[in-house]
């Protein structure tokens, strides 16, 4: 595979191609580049062009750096340069208010010394774009990190052009998997995140998109699918196990002939439903305890309804 020019060259190229006793030749004249082509000059013919529009086909590729360290360094800059201010401001305070010193009015702000007030002016700036950026690292804290599936598929695109699509220095930053986070935030159910690390299950040609534009450079071996399959998919075997839950219990109660038995299979069941539920949704500790609390209560109503007939 043929190497990334330099920048000189490149630009040198351009001068050239730019010139009036040049012509450009024109889209319509000039045939797409062949696979071979590509594969040679991958950082020509694809380019962050098509890095782009590759992390942009999916919500869970637009995956950036946080920028951890460097983010807590400017705030303990910001924090310590805001402090010398404050320690200014204390100091003229002070002077101002010695016994040596001329009357001053310390009491009002409208008539307030020059220095004192382009001091507090100068602080409002300096503590305006502190206080943004505190707002702005607790909002990416917020964000998740990157899953290692989505980082690894960001490399897979990668390597299929031998790595020379993109030049290796600015393929860096998916190096640091701890620092890397997701843009867009979304909440999948533990069964949707199985069906996305299983490449069997995730590939099945039930929601595949055949008619969706592919770029010509990616021929048969991409393909795209529906997120919004895949969700109904994932949420129709939610619901069949949820309705299963329900209706299953009402029989196998009914021909159980002591208590013991009966409350036998009231405990398998809701433990059962404890783990589907903590497995399958998206549901936090408390609130799974509550949903199981309802159902337990449920079943006993069957066997309330039991014993009286």
């Amino acid at each position: 595979m043929s190497q990334r020019p330099s920048i000189e060259v490149a630009s040198s190229s351009i001068t050239q191609q730019a010139s009036p006793s040049q012509s450009l030749p024109s889209d319509r004249d000039e045939a797409p580049p062949s696979t071979q082509e590509i594969q040679q000059k991958p950082w020509k013919f694809i380019g962050y062009k098509g890095y782009s529009a590759f992390l942009a086909s999916e919500d869970d590729f637009f995956i950036l750096r946080r920028f951890d360290e460097l983010n807590r360094r400017v705030a303990l800059a910001r924090q310590d340069e805001i402090m010398q201010l404050e320690q200014e401001l204390a100091e003229l305070d002070e002077t101002y208010s010695k016994r040596e010193m001329q009357d001053f009015d310390n009491g009002t702000l409208r008539g307030d010394l020059e220095d004192r007030k382009a001091l507090l002016e100068l602080i409002d700036g300096k503590l305006y774009r502190y206080n943004e950026f505190l707002l702005q690292q607790s909002n990416l804290r917020s964000l998740s990190r990157a899953p290692r599936r989505d980082v690894k598929s960001i490399r897979t695109w990668h390597k299929k052009f031998g790595g020379a699509a993109i030049s290796p220095s600015e393929q860096e930053y998916l190096d640091h998997e701890d620092d890397l986070v997701c843009i867009v935030q979304r909440d999948k159910t533990p069964l949707r995140r199985l069906i996305d690390r299983s490449l069997t299950m995730r590939s099945l040609p039930i929601w595949e998109l055949k008619n969706k534009e592919k770029p010509f450079y990616y021929g048969d071996e991409v393909s795209y699918y529906s997120d919004k399959r895949i969700d109904r998919f994932a949420s129709a075997v939610i619901v069949t196990v949820g309705v299963v839950m329900l209706i299953t219990p009402i029989w196998v109660l009914q021909a159980m002939g002591t208590l013991r038995a009966k409350l036998g299979v009231i405990t398998a069941f809701v433990f059962v439903f404890l783990l589907v539920l903590s497995s399958a949704m998206v549901a936090k500790p408390f609130e799974a305890l509550g949903a199981t609390a309802a159902y337990a209560a449920v079943l006993m109503v069957f066997i309330q309804l039991g014993i009286e007939d």
